[in-house]
């Protein structure tokens, strides 16, 4: 299972391709292309022979026609395993290939003495194919705590929190959070908000959360927590109903006597794409094997 702090620096790259941007730039001196903006790529990485690798994030910048000019694989590495020195030449390599352009590696080591084996690791780096992995720890990320920084690039104020919440000055951090927050959408806030917790270690989060409870005051925590409660009833609601129009589907089907495989009802159930649904239902009405509704 992947931790806290590996869940928000992949959410916040996601959040924000900009901090990744921004890495490169400020701590590695890499020229980041001037892009229009930022997408997800798919993180599996498949070769011929039959097994997945998957990478932890993988980011698109691109032109304004939506065609890549930089990809970037993302990596959070907690422990040590000498064989990435091979597995994230195949994800660099398989975006290059799939995309004909530069990627980079970058990965984040929370532990400065795992950082420094995995720097060694790649000092010589094979006879031909060789990878420069951007390898970064908390020390590399700067302690943000001027507020005016803070709204211009709430990712990297979110980061520098989490990479400093064992230091004892992670609080000086929490007013430049806060004006962060107060800078964005209520609804992007909140994503926000969650990294915040989730990221943060378990002393540092009941110091940030007495902030938001004294300093910040009750109104605007409320605000928050009550945002998220929206969203989350709301989120709930969306799936009752998708899961209503599932068995509606698998209803018509044994209504009309239609064998449905076990992976064909698990992914009939597990959809929660309303107008997919929909489609699944109108067409099992008139269906006589399973593969006059779901295809491929």
């Amino acid at each position: 299972m992947p931790s806290a702090e590996h869940e928000s620096a992949v959410a916040l790259a996601k959040l924000d391709p900009g901090l990744v941007a921004w890495l490169l730039t400020n701590i590695f001196n890499i020229k980041v292309p001037d892009y229009h903006h930022a997408r997800t790529h798919a993180t599996d990485v498949r070769v011929l022979v039959p097994r997945t690798y998957h990478a932890d994030s993988m980011l698109l910048f691109c032109d304004p026609g939506d065609q890549p000019l930089l990809t970037v694989v993302l990596e959070i590495q907690r422990g040590w395993d000498s064989s990435k020195r091979r597995m994230w030449k195949l994800y660099v390599a398989q975006l290059e290939a799939e995309l004909d352009v530069d990627a980079a590696l970058l990965v984040y080591c929370p532990d400065l003495r795992i950082a420094r084996r995995y720097r060694d690791l790649f000092e010589f780096d094979g006879l031909c194919l060789s990878l420069r992995p951007m390898i970064f720890t908390p020390s590399d990320v700067p302690l943000v705590v001027d507020a005016e920084l803070a709204r211009a690039n709430p990712a990297l104020t979110v980061l520098s929190a989490i990479c400093h919440g064992y230091d004892a000055q992670v609080e000086a951090t929490f007013p430049a959070v806060m004006a962060a927050l107060r800078s964005l959408s209520p609804k992007t806030a909140i994503l926000y908000y969650d990294v915040v917790l989730a990221g943060l270690p378990t002393a540092a989060r009941t110091r940030w959360e007495a902030f938001m409870t004294t300093d910040v005051g009750y109104e605007y925590r409320s605000e928050l927590l009550r945002e998220l409660a929206a969203q989350h009833e709301e989120a709930g609601a969306a799936r009752g109903e998708a899961r209503g129009e599932a068995r509606a589907v698998l209803t018509v089907l044994e209504g009309r006597k239609v064998t449905v495989p076990a992976e064909v009802r698990e992914r009939i159930l597990a959809c929660t794409d309303p107008e997919q649904l929909h489609s699944w239902l109108i067409r099992a009405i008139t269906a006589t094997s399973i593969d006059d509704v779901v295809t491929d």
